[in-house]
């Protein structure tokens, strides 16, 4: 059938004739025009060779017109010179034609010169320019083409309005004015006027279908996208007309292109190749194709050189000398020369391309390399303008229309680069935000989408902003972020094939240095590891370092992040390959620079990490290369404040002196003033530090932010410490306060991410508002900010406050022993002080008095700690005693069942320890309370708690006595109890041994017994077996049938050992059981097989008895059961009773009483048939491939139970067994 073989473009079988288009196969290769002498002459012809036609018609057509010569001589000589591809003098033959005097006189013969003039007219328009190419000349144009064949269709329409190549024709124009509309509108009208009239066509006249129409229909399906469909239309042209010119192949190609499937498309455009090798159409797509094979594959790969070769050297070059006018062509070729850098090439194929298209498509293309041309050469305005041209050629709906224009991908992105180099930012960013809203995972627009907004955060950043500015920086800032991971998520896509970009990696570390720094170092890395990769894919000889900028980034954050050691270790091999840049003179790169930055950090990490001496040495070195590095100076000047104050005063002096108006020199030159001692209360007019700091806000900067902090500070320190004792007082000391919270305002103003003013406000709506909640969510915040132990202190502080007691105690722990070595004993005091405060209020609370006890143990323990790292400090003394004294008082009226002898004891003991400090304290020069107080304290300890707490003592000693007693009775008859259930549990563990060893001897003794009747059986039966066997000779015996499937279940398979049944009844043994009867050695006694399949025993046996008859398989077995009576079926009426269907089938389990030997047993000796109980139905396991209706290997009856049935009647008893057993029922093959 036809659509077998062509439904997909291809050849389905070898057999199929080779497929020729047949356009002009009709025209003759020469004609006899019949020419008149006179009226009694005779008539004479001259012969006209259509191949060698002359280059002017005009002899031809006064030759024709003369002889008033029939249609048919004009059009065979004006298809002759279409044939020859000169069109022009087709046109003109039948323009004349058509005026002949012959042709007048008869309108139908002069409608098929004019519908072969209209078409000829469109081939014209096809190959003409559409302004007329490089003379502008009117006539050259494709309108005027089109113009003419629409005059001439509108006569042919006169003469006959529904002959078919009207109507074809009118369609065709349409179509092409479609697709040569620029006007949306227009398009579309002409297109659905087009779509119309096909569809029309379509349907011919007596059901038949036309193809042309089914063609053009399968074109506008396309247009319309609708490939699915359109795939369907071409197939039917192929199915009918598998020679039709053009060929429906290509456009089933392009069908499956669109639909995604490229390798069938190239199957189907092979196959249009193989009939039109000249089609330059065919030519052109299989060059798109290997071009587009390319773009999956590595430029260094042999698979990317040979596509891209086939594609340029060998189908667009053909392509291009078969019409050297292909638009398609000319843009392949225009973007390969832009490749080459061969710019002139591309402007000319470009423009031509342009000019000589039909198609919107094609001349998108042609306006984008025109536009790329011009984006290389530098002129941004003239590439601008090519590249809207070329997205809006893609424009499809009218105007007006809903939705907006997808158009063309590339132009859109070349727009926006283009004005970016404009530094036309803002354009760029609405051009790529809206190429995102129609390709939302475009990744180039994503990418350089991102970097506008990110270098747009970077410039907001290092400039001064306000307030009003910095949501709109955040957006911006999370909107880069977003766009650039989006970009690192397509990386991971394994269909994309894409490798990650280190400068994308560069930018977002860029970004997340400030809050993320984690998330930074990991893009850092990562740019390391694709680093690493390039360095060893590098083949040269040449030895690659990592690029020592990306080792001193990733080195700041593993030094922000406290991993000094690794920092170290990314500054010295960073300043080893500097040193080696340097000595190779790198262009671009300076060495002195590089080097002093990495030594300046490389001091930094080891002046963090304690080694005060190597950063001291690394300083002085830097500024013996660079005297007048200021921060270098500026490091050692600090580093010997805290190291030699005197030496450190001289080194920040003389950095005033020279540097006196650097902030960061007068920021130290503040910071050395705030270490100084001060008088308390601080007057703010007098302060040296507050002088500096104004001096600074007034010569250098308004807006320097460590001023405006300091000041703040100041204040803060002025307020904390004025007098409280009045109303003025406080409402002195508030003004101060808010007077220190202004300086913190405008130091937040300028940078809303300054710390260290934060926690200024906080710590005072704390002092001043006691507002605890605003200043915890702010010290929330900026703990991951300051690393230092003072925040967590004061978050502790403030959750103390807010009597959150257990977050209190997770900061102060963290402030002690993340920031402080736990040996801080102010932080100690704070931590007994909440555990103090906890206890009281549990204390307060009767369900929860009991654990105020363990509250106040820790407080003691933390006071202790304080009292050990400062025992002078009278004050700690006085904690640890009054921790003692509160236990004393709390744990006395306990219930008995709350508390315990120890504590209580313990408690006594503190209680005369907190007696005795309580007196010391009280002697002391500097009491914390006054001594009447604390006096007081210690004779209500001495007269009375100490005598309640004594009999609380003895109380408790008289309770804890009686219930220790009860708890040992309790104690003892639990034991009992256990002891008698391991009793128990162990007699019945002996009884279960017992029956166990007793199963395990009654097994043996059956298996044992089991193997001796097995072992006498196997005896009588060989006996029975040589006597039942009969005279006559040894070659006699040897030429006997085994028969199969008979009985014994043996004979079948031609074992060894087996006993086979011959038709006549009578057991025949095989030869090793007659030599073993006749007196063999016992030890050549054949042993039994296994179960085995029929085909693996025949297998394996080799024998030719194995299956009955030669090649005839073994007999099956199957059961039939007696409607009634006992009586055994003897052998005549077991051959009869194959017509009968048993409703059960044989149980595959031996049913004997007899226990069955193990498997490793003489099998031979012990396998009898199976025997099935009337009533009981088969069971087997379906996964057993011995199945009991596949594979019987064994006997039905048993041989015993077998000898019995033959001798029945001669003497021998009946097996009782049998009596009820089933009648054997034969398989079909015995039933002839």
């Amino acid at each position: 059938m036809a659509s077998a073989a062509y439904s997909n473009g291809t050849a389905a079988a070898t057999d199929v004739p080779a497929i020729r288009h047949n356009r002009f196969t009709s025209i003759p290769t020469s004609i006899d025009i019949p020419i008149q002498e006179g009226e009694d002459e005779e008539e004479t012809s001259v012969e006209i060779s259509l191949n060698a036609l002359p280059d002017d018609p005009t002899e031809l057509c006064v030759l024709l017109d003369n002889e008033s010569s029939t249609r048919t001589f004009w059009m065979y000589i004006a298809l002759g010179y279409a044939k020859d591809g000169r069109i022009d003098q087709a046109i003109e033959m039948l323009s004349k034609g058509k005026e002949a005097s012959a042709m007048q006189r008869d309108a139908n013969e002069r409608l098929p010169m004019l519908g072969v003039l209209v078409w000829l007219y469109l081939m014209k328009a096809r190959a003409a320019s559409r302004n007329g190419g490089d003379g502008g000349s009117e006539q050259k144009t494709k309108d005027y083409y089109l113009n003419l064949a629409t005059s001439t269709l509108n006569e042919a329409i006169r003469i006959d309005r529904d002959w078919t190549p009207n109507t074809l024709a009118r369609g065709t124009i349409s179509l092409m004015k479609s697709a040569l509309a620029t006007n949306p509108t227009e398009k579309k009208t002409n297109m659905d006027f087009a779509t119309k009239i096909f569809d029309d066509a379509y349907r011919g006249p007596h059901g038949r279908k036309n193809m042309f129409a089914a063609m053009a229909r399968a074109r506008i399906l396309f247009a319309n996208k609708k490939y699915a469909q359109a795939l369907d239309g071409y197939q039917e042209v192929l199915l009918y007309r598998p020679d039709m010119d053009p060929d429906p192949r290509i456009g089933i190609g392009l069908c499956f292109w669109a639909l995604g499937y490229k390798d069938d498309a190239k199957i189907a455009w092979e196959r249009a190749l193989e009939i039109d090798p000249n089609s330059k159409v065919v030519n052109i797509l299989l060059a798109l194709y290997h071009l587009s094979t390319t773009t999956h594959l590595s430029e260094s790969s042999p698979e990317f050189a040979e596509n891209y070769r086939r594609a340029i050297n060998e189908y667009t070059q053909r392509a291009y000398k078969l019409d050297k006018d292909f638009p398609m062509a000319c843009t392949t070729f225009a973007a390969y020369f832009f490749s080459r850098k061969g710019m002139g090439n591309v402007e000319t194929l470009a423009k031509k391309a342009i000019e000589y298209t039909d198609v919107n498509t094609v001349a998108s293309d042609g306006w984008y390399l025109l536009a790329r041309k011009h984006h290389f050469a530098g002129e941004f305005e003239r590439a601008l303008l090519f590249y809207r041209k070329s997205n809006e050629a893609r424009f499809e709906k009218p105007r007006g229309a809903a939705g907006e224009e997808r158009g063309f991908l590339p132009a859109r992105l070349g727009i926006g680069q283009t004005q970016i180099l404009m530094k036309d930012l803002g354009s760029a960013k609405f051009t790529f935000e809206k190429i995102l809203t129609h390709y939302p995972k475009c990744i180039e627009a994503m990418t350089i989408l991102g970097t506008l907004y990110a270098e747009e955060v970077f410039v907001q950043g290092a400039q001064t902003g306000i307030t009003g500015a910095k949501d709109e920086v955040g957006a911006t800032h999370r909107k880069a972020i977003h766009l650039l991971e989006s970009v690192r998520n397509c990386w991971k896509d394994p269909k994309r094939n894409l490798r990650p970009d280190s400068s994308l990696l560069l930018t977002l570390a860029k970004l997340y240095e400030g809050e993320q720094q984690d998330k930074a170092l990991q893009c850092l890395e990562l740019v390391r590891q694709l680093e690493q990769e390039a360095i060893a894919e590098d083949d040269s000889e040449e030895e690659q370092h990592l690029p020592p900028q990306l080792l001193n980034n990733i080195a700041v954050l593993q030094y922000h992040q406290g991993n000094y050691d690794v920092a170290r270790e990314l500054y010295q091999t960073a300043l080893t390959t500097a040193a080696v840049l340097a000595q190779k003179n790198v262009e671009g790169i300076d060495s002195d620079a590089l080097v002093t930055s990495l030594s300046y950090n490389l001091a930094r990490v080891e002046e963090a990490a304690g080694n005060q001496d190597e950063a001291i040495k690394l300083y002085e070195g830097l500024l013996a290369r660079h005297e007048d590095y200021v921060d270098a100076n500026m490091r050692l000047a600090y580093i010997y404040l805290r190291k030699s104050p005197e030496e450190g005063v001289k080194r920040v002096q003389k950095l005033m002196q020279n540097d006196g108006n650097n902030l960061e020199v007068r920021a130290l030159y503040g910071w050395y003033l705030s270490r100084q001692k001060k008088k308390l209360p601080i007057n703010i007019a007098e302060d040296a530090e507050m002088r500096h700091h104004k001096h600074s806000l007034q010569h250098y900067d308004k807006h320097d932010r460590y001023a405006l902090t300091a000041m703040g500070n100041i204040y803060l320190i002025t307020a904390r410490e004025m007098k409280r004792d009045s109303d003025q007082d406080r409402e002195k000391r508030r003004k101060m306060y808010e007077k220190a919270v202004e300086f913190f305002d405008k130091a937040l103003l300028l940078d809303s991410k300054n710390a260290y003013a934060a926690q200024g406000v906080a710590i005072a709506l704390v002092e001043d508002r006691r507002q605890y909640s605003q200043a915890v969510g702010i010290f929330t915040k900026i703990k991951e900010t300051i690393k230092e132990g003072g925040v967590y202190l004061n978050l502790g502080h403030c959750l103390a406050g807010l009597e959150q007691w257990s977050r209190s105690i997770e900061a102060y722990d963290t402030a002690l022993n993340k920031f402080q070595g736990g040996k801080d004993h102010n932080t100690l005091t704070c931590l007994g002080r909440v555990w103090f405060s906890k206890g009281r209020k549990e204390k307060s609370v009767d369900s929860t008095a009991a654990q105020s006890i363990e509250s106040f143990k820790n407080a003691l323990s933390y006071a202790k700690r304080a009292l050990e790292l400062a025992p002078d400090q009278v004050v700690y003394q006085f904690n640890v005693a009054f921790v003692q004294f509160q236990i004393a008082q709390t744990i006395r009226p306990l219930p008995e069942n709350q508390r315990s002898l120890a504590d209580m004891e313990a408690a006594a003991a503190g209680l005369d320890e907190a007696i005795k400090t309580f007196t010391a304290v009280a002697r002391s020069k500097n009491p914390p309370y006054p001594p009447q107080d604390i006096d007081q304290r210690a004779a209500m300890g001495r007269n009375s708690l100490r005598g309640q707490l004594e009999r609380a003592i003895e109380s408790q000693k008289v309770y804890e006595e009686a219930n220790a007693s009860k708890l040992a009775e309790a104690r003892r008859r639990r034991e009992a109890e256990l002891k008698k259930k391991e009793e128990e549990e162990a007699r019945k563990r002996e009884a279960e041994e017992e029956r166990q060893r007793k199963l395990a001897e009654d097994r043996r003794r059956l298996v044992e017994e089991a193997r001796e009747r097995a072992k006498r059986k196997e005896e009588e039966e060989l006996a029975r077996g040589y006597n039942s066997a009969g005279g006559g000779s040894e070659d006699e015996k040897g030429k006997r049938k085994r028969k199969s499937g008979g009985g014994g279940g043996g004979g079948g398979r031609g074992r060894g050992g087996k006993k086979s049944r011959r038709d006549d009844g009578v057991i025949e043994t095989s030869e090793s059981e007659r030599d073993y009867a006749e007196g063999g050695d016992s030890s050549q006694r054949p042993r039994a097989r296994k179960r085995r399949s029929k085909s693996r025993t025949a297998a394996e046996d080799g024998d030719e008895g194995a299956v009955t008859g030669g090649d005839r398989p073994a007999k099956k077995r199957k059961r039939l059961t007696k409607g009634g009576g006992g009586a055994v079926a003897s052998q005549s009426s077991r051959k009869n009773s194959s017509k009968y269907k048993s409703a059960e089938m044989v149980d595959s389990d031996d049913d004997s009483d007899e226990p069955m030997p193990p498997a490793e047993e003489d099998e031979g000796a012990t396998k009898k048939g199976k025997l099935a109980r009337r009533g009981k139905k088969a069971v087997y396991d379906e996964d057993d491939e011995d199945s009991p209706l596949e594979d019987l290997d064994a006997d039905l009856f048993g041989d015993e139970d077998e000898a019995a049935l033959k001798n029945a009647g001669k003497g021998v008893p009946i097996d009782p067994a049998l009596k009820d057993a089933d009648v054997e029922m034969k398989d079909d093959a015995d039933e002839d």
